[in-house]
């Protein structure tokens, strides 16, 4: 193991058992792999940074044990008869982290400061659907004509542009800030004591190499029922040596589970296998590969079954659209309905590189595939190399540090990239709006927009926007998908599941269906 992970691990025994002569406090040692790209909220937009925040902060809801969402900051609220506007009540012993009070106010402007142009926040994609956030945020608009408002300290009044029925799951991720301390420091997230948030835990160690040690957040309006007093994230950045730590005792829960972890433990109770609503894919940059039927052949190509199953060894289900397990329609999945837009034929992919001019791949250039320096990332790489080697198309890999990983796709030095979203929420919009033309996101990173076949997207996902009949927006988001298929700016690959390993007499760890995790619940017997 890394010597530093063993010191830091070293100090936190040390430092829990020296705490009390009575009664040993109840400590979390975790890890779910290297240290996420950025450990604040205000400019969050990955999935391991969100562990960290959502430990350390609360919504007016959060994720309950079973979860769903349910009320935690707003004690109540009610909705106008149109749909659009909700007006929420604001707990009167609401405080953050340091004991200072929590107002709607404080709601009001930490959201209007993160969608503001000037704070240019990448992760502001929940934030678009309250009536004037786009405008603002797009610099058309002002922020008093952003529709969300503080009448009082404890009545907060939000509007939105159309209706929105998985609101009550966004609601979980609008998150308050101490914007006094957040402006009069830029750096306010890398000090314990500048660090406040609202959540069940509060900031108590850091080290951006290292880990980063979470306490029990007395002020919590919850705190009563926390029965965990510290939560130590373990930034590791290989999944062998986590899951040897784990072995060894080291780590008490492990989220960085490889396939050697998942045939160990399969068939025992500390395997916990939790659905997520994420897909995996290849995001192309068409300005390089400009024709459809060369990226339509490249997915073709792609076996998922034997990638996921053979090569990677994971529970992962072979991606049959963009949209995953998980979304509903009605009763029934979504992916069931709609049925499997993507698929492997080696033949037609052949058929479509000769109808495009390139029989068996002459002609084509060498293609540059970006991924990061995982060993499951740079598996899976090997094995679309291989794949696409069957039809003709040469590939070179490139792995990078999960620390400048995603800048890359910010230049035109790669072709195709290794990514990924976990959505939000039980909706096809969650995972449908990221390539829509207006915004910052995957579109930019493939460069699809002003095509016919994105013009066409964009109309069809913004008139699921305003629609109000569920049968009606649902067949909108199966057309919308079907178009961008048939364009291929991405290659879905697999949808997610989150195996975890958890030792026995720990107790109540939550993954809601996006692949938070949550221990505001958990316990040790």
């Amino acid at each position: 193991m890394n010597r530093r992970i063993l010191v830091f691990l070293s100090v936190v025994f040390i430092a829990c058992f020296a705490s009390s002569a009575f009664a040993a406090p109840k400590v979390i040692n975790y890890s779910n792999g290297n240290a996420p790209p950025v450990f604040e909220p205000i400019m969050n937009r990955y999935l391991k940074t969100s562990y960290l925040v959502n430990n350390l902060f609360t919504g007016l809801a959060r994720i309950s044990k079973d979860g769903v969402s349910e009320l935690a900051y707003a004690e109540s609220y009610k909705v106008s008869d149109d749909g659009l506007t909700y007006t929420f009540k604001i707990r009167k012993d609401a405080k953050f982290s340091d004991g200072s009070p929590l107002t709607a106010h404080d709601w009001e402007n930490s959201f209007k400061h993160k969608i503001s142009p000037e704070t240019a926040s990448p992760g502001v994609d929940l934030f678009l659907f309250v009536k004037g956030a786009r405008d603002y945020n797009q610099n058309k608009g002002r922020a008093e004509d952003v529709a969300i408002k503080a009448s009082d300290d404890a009545t907060l009044e939000i509007t939105f542009e159309n209706p929105t029925p998985f609101f009550m799951d966004l609601i979980c991720y609008y998150l308050p800030y101490k914007l006094d301390v957040v402006k009069a420091n830029p750096e306010w997230f890398k000090k314990p004591e500048t660090y406040i948030g609202n959540g069940p835990f509060r900031v108590k160690k850091f080290d951006p190499q290292v880990g980063f040690t979470m306490e029990k957040n007395p002020s919590y309006y919850d705190a009563a029922n926390i029965k965990i007093d510290e939560v130590n994230f373990n930034f590791i950045d290989d999944s062998g040596v986590a899951l040897e730590a784990y072995r060894n005792g080291e780590l008490n829960v492990n989220d960085d589970v490889n396939a050697e972890g998942i045939k160990s433990y399969t068939g025992t109770e500390e395997l916990k296998v939790f659905p997520r609503i994420g897909t995996n894919y290849l995001t192309i940059h068409t300005g390089n590969v400009p024709d459809a039927r060369v990226r339509k052949a490249m997915a073709l190509a792609i076996d998922r079954s034997v990638l996921v199953k053979d090569i990677l060894g994971q529970p992962y289900l072979p991606a049959e659209g963009l949209v995953p397990y998980g979304i509903h329609w009605g009763g029934k999945e979504y992916r069931d309905v709609v049925g499997p837009l993507v698929k492997t034929d080696i033949e037609a992919a052949k058929k479509l590189l000769a109808d495009a001019g390139y029989p068996d791949g002459k002609g084509l250039p060498t293609y540059r595939v970006i991924t990061m320096n995982g060993q499951e990332d740079s598996d899976a790489a090997q094995a679309w190399q291989a794949m696409w080697k069957q039809i003709g198309v040469n590939t070179e890999i490139t792995t990078h540090e999960s620390s400048v990983y995603w800048d890359i796709f910010d230049t035109n030095n790669w072709d195709l990239g290794r990514d990924g979203w976990t959505g939000d929420y039980d909706d096809p919009m969650t995972n449908l709006w990221l390539w829509q033309a207006y915004r910052e996101g995957p579109e930019k990173d493939a460069r699809w927009y002003d095509t016919p076949n994105s013009r066409k997207y964009d109309e069809l996902i913004s008139a699921a926007s305003a629609e109000s009949d569920k049968e009606k927006r649902y067949n909108l988001f199966k057309e919308a998908e079907t178009v961008i298929l048939d364009d291929m700016p991405i290659i879905p690959v697999w949808h997610g599941v989150e195996p975890i390993l958890v030792k026995p007499g720990v107790t109540g760890i939550v993954k809601s269906n996006i692949g938070h995790i949550y221990f505001n619940f958990a316990d040790i017997e």
